[in-house]
């Protein structure tokens, strides 16, 4: 079986001063991404906003096919 990485997206969350959490969604991620990018992302976001970052999850999304006999 052949497995073909397709895409993979990113879904932060930021929490501001009031502890309203908001929710964002990246796409045209790279396909292996490390703890260390996804935290100075995070980083990255929290200097834009002024808000903390919480939590990032990456979901990818791959095509297997099956071998023809």
């Amino acid at each position: 079986m052949n497995k073909t990485w397709l895409k993979s997206t990113l879904a932060v969350e930021m929490v501001d001063a009031e502890n309203v959490v908001r929710k964002q969604a990246f796409t045209a991620i790279a396909p292996a991404v490390t703890n260390e990018q996804l935290t100075a992302f995070g980083k990255t976001l929290e200097t834009l906003t002024g808000q903390t970052f919480q939590v990032g999850k990456i979901t990818s999304f791959c095509q297997y096919d099956a071998p023809v006999a």
